[in-house]
């Protein structure tokens, strides 16, 4: 009997060391699990995702705004619209799954454009030396903008104006808005076309067929957004390319954000349609497109096609 007992403990503890050696293999044979970090940086309605992970073989990202995508590491998400959200990043691998998540907050447009609505004095803009996005949808040339409206050294002192002049352009809240003026006056870019105004108020010409002039500062500007909507321009062309039989046509922009002007507000130029479309917008800079005329019709004789724009232009803003 005693012999028995010996042989049952020695049989369970082969057993045991049997089982602690098998598991122990199994440990050391197991993947680890992937890991994964992430950076985010907020710019404008895009955020830049840095992401570094280990032991990993494939990515799912949820943006939180609805959209979700494979993406491998790094990489730009944009969101249409402002608002608090959550990005979750999952990460799978051969030792399991891992998922890490994120909070965003990216301020609407009426927000970036006007500092809050705790900015009290609301916020300002410049006209950029650096020329906005050319994507060959429009008239603009890279060197248009520094070279155009800096050149305000030239100014005639007739008009009340000096060099200190810097075109600052400032939002409120609340729809309110004003410009930077000296003795009443602010500047304005103009077009050729419009030859009929007083020549007296010209304050420099450039090569590119715009002119700069002295308004009469829009003490009661104002200005309102438009998010996400259908814009429509009446428009006109000249099939010939002559500056004659000018062809009127209907263009609709699809769900864009534009600001219209009222009270004879503007923003860099003096635009005929007084809306802009946001092409561009973060805390720092903004970037519009806007609808000017070109086309050289009879006012007399081609009635409301001589004031339809002709041609789009694009200008960016610094924030001040």
């Amino acid at each position: 009997m005693k012999r028995k007992g010996l042989l049952k403990n020695v049989l369970g503890l082969g057993l045991i060391l049997f089982l602690g050696i098998y598991f122990t293999a199994c440990e050391k044979d197991k993947e680890p699990a992937p890991t994964v970090d992430l950076f985010i940086t907020v710019n404008g309605f895009s955020i830049d995702i840095a992401a570094e992970a280990e032991n990993t073989t494939s990515w799912h990202w949820d943006y939180g705004d609805g959209t979700v995508s494979d993406s491998v590491g790094s990489h730009t998400k944009t969101y249409a619209t402002g608002g608090d959200y959550t990005i979750t990043c999952t990460v799978t691998g051969a030792g399991g799954e891992t998922t890490k998540t994120e909070t965003v907050t990216i301020a609407t447009i009426q927000e970036m454009l006007t500092g809050g609505s705790g900015a009290a004095n609301g916020k300002t803009w410049l006209l950029s030396r650096t020329a906005g996005p050319y994507d060959g949808v429009g008239f603009v040339k890279e060197e248009l903008v520094p070279d155009y409206f800096f050149a305000v050294n030239d100014m005639l002192d007739v008009l009340g104006l000096s060099e200190e002049y810097d075109n600052e352009y400032t939002f409120k809240f609340d729809g309110s808005y004003s410009l930077d003026n000296i003795n009443g006056k602010v500047l304005a870019g103009w077009v050729h076309a419009e030859a009929e105004y007083d020549p007296n108020e010209i304050i420099t010409k450039t090569a590119y067929g715009i002119w700069q002039i002295a308004l009469s500062n829009p003490i009661s500007a104002t200005w309102s957004l438009h998010e996400n909507t259908d814009l429509t321009i009446e428009s006109v062309y000249d099939a010939n390319d002559d500056q004659e039989g000018g062809v009127p046509e209907t263009v609709t922009f699809k769900n864009v954000n534009y600001i219209t002007f009222t009270n004879a507000g503007f923003i860099g130029m003096k635009d005929y349609t007084s809306t802009v479309i946001v092409r561009e917008i973060a805390p720092e800079r903004m970037t519009f497109t806007m609808f000017f005329h070109s086309y050289k019709g009879d006012p007399g004789n081609d009635g409301d096609l001589y004031l339809r724009p002709s041609f789009i232009m694009t200008l960016s803003f610094d924030k001040k």
